[in-house]
């Protein structure tokens, strides 16, 4: 079989160079770009045959009589590992997917994506529970149905190449649960995004149910209707293998203390955008990297030993006295919060600091600001958005000036000094002319005391 599949794909390819399809092929990136209706002509796939990318474009599939596959099958049955198959603004039905995964079986492919998709109806007569494709990650993005997520007869088609699959994302599909029993099969699941969905936090505990996703360890929620952090917390302190997650754009506002603990494996929380007054939630112990940036904090004191990034842009903060207990810190962001006294030596404070963003804040432009925030700028440490971010706004005189082009005089850096001066020598200077004024005065007098008394021999 194998033998007659070559030999018709040399034959074709000779003839290959006289047939001009619609797909185009970026040979610098090995990328392939096709309408979905070529898929049937094998002659307009046949220029892709060294691509390592192919993206199938607008158009419909829904009848099985409509498509046929087996053409390309010789395309992609040689076992060329491809990056990624992709599938955008298409209608297909689960017919076709089925069918199609059926053709590229064997092809090692890194992702499988469908990207502003429509399926409708729902395979039949297909399994995959024997042997799994080799397909690594799916993508869902923008999807009007979820066949292999939301429906269990379909799912269950699919049994054993859902258990083998790493990674898996299921965004902005208006995707609003999913039961246990369908995620209890994503044994080896390294990464799961299902952000910018209608998840909520009655939701959320049958997805991260127990004995579900026990190999995760990048999990994204962001931008869903999630609103209790100590619910959340307990369903995803479950996974012991966790580092990253990901809970940005959910409303906490509402949170108060929470007496969840994380588990020691998380290092990468993200906490913005979630509308945070304080930070009296508890935190993982073991947090390396912690975003609370676009929040409503106004203070801020944690002890986290091992922390080594931390950003806090575009919060509420008014100073960086007493930030707490961050030894290990690397790279500290707070631009664009409204902290107008910023002394240097509150930085320094952080001896590993090699990175800081402090730009978008209205500085008040004093002397040993602007010398030290210079000084700054010219040591090891990085200071990003330097100089045209760092502005001025108080004094009036300076509003709007950038901090690097400031040049105090020296009147301006030591006023209080050279008026004690100034006074000092208009005192002495009073206090001369005084002194000066009684010694003539007595002079004088002496003088006419000496002339009354020569007059008087005289006479």
């Amino acid at each position: 079989m194998k033998t007659k599949i070559y030999s018709s794909l040399i034959l074709t390819l000779l003839f290959a160079q006289k047939v001009h399809g619609d797909c185009l092929y970026d040979k610098y990136l090995r990328h392939c770009s096709c309408s979905l209706l070529e898929l049937n002509n094998i002659m307009s796939i046949l220029p892709c045959a060294a691509a390592s990318s192919f993206e199938f474009n607008g158009g419909t599939f829904i009848n099985t009589e409509d498509f046929s596959l087996v053409n390309i099958e010789m395309v992609w049955s040689l076992g060329i590992s491809l990056t990624k198959i992709s599938f955008v603004n298409v209608v297909l039905s689960e017919d076709f997917l089925a069918a199609f995964i059926r053709v590229i079986f064997q092809v090692p492919v890194d992702l499988l994506s469908f990207e502003n998709t429509t399926f409708v109806g729902q395979a039949v007569g297909f399994d995959l529970t024997a042997s799994p494709p080799l397909i690594q990650s799916l993508q869902f993005i923008n999807v009007s149905s979820n066949p292999l997520i939301e429906k269990d007869s379909s799912f269950y088609r699919f049994g054993n190449w859902m258990s083998m699959l790493k990674n898996l994302t299921v965004k902005e599909s208006q995707l609003r649960g999913v039961s246990c029993d369908v995620t209890l099969h994503f044994q080896s699941l390294s990464t799961l995004d299902l952000s910018e969905n209608l998840l909520t936090d009655d939701s959320v505990s049958s997805i991260l149910c127990n004995g579900a996703f026990p190999n995760l360890q990048t999990l994204k929620l962001r931008s869903n209707n999630f609103s209790d952090y100590e619910t959340l917390c307990q369903a995803v302190s479950r996974r012991n293998q966790l580092k990253h997650l990901d809970l940005s754009l959910n409303d906490f506002a509402k949170t108060s203390n929470s007496l969840c603990e994380w588990q020691p494996s998380l290092s990468h929380l993200n906490l913005s955008n979630t509308g945070l007054e304080q930070v009296g939630i508890n935190l993982p112990p073991n947090c390396e990297v912690l975003d609370l940036s676009h929040n409503r904090i106004e203070f801020f004191n944690i002890s986290l030993p091992k922390l080594r990034e931390l950003y806090l842009s575009f919060t509420r903060l008014f100073t960086l006295s007493s930030m707490g207990h961050m030894p290990l810190l690397q790279i500290l962001a707070v631009d664009g919060n409204p902290i107008k006294m910023l002394e240097v030596s509150q930085i320094q404070t952080f001896k590993n600091l090699r990175n800081f963003k402090g730009d978008n804040i209205p500085y008040t432009c004093s002397c040993s600001f602007v010398k030290e925030m210079k000084e700054m700028s010219m040591s090891d440490l990085m200071v990003q958005g330097w100089p045209d971010g760092y502005i001025c706004d108080i004094p009036e005189t300076l509003k709007g000036k950038l901090v690097n082009d400031v040049k105090h005089s020296l009147f301006d850096c030591h006023t209080q000094l050279l008026t004690v001066i100034i006074c000092i020598v208009i005192l002495i200077l009073c206090v001369s002319v005084v002194i000066c004024f009684v010694k003539i005065c007595r002079s004088n007098k002496t003088r006419s005391q000496c002339m009354d008394a020569g007059n008087s021999n005289n006479l």
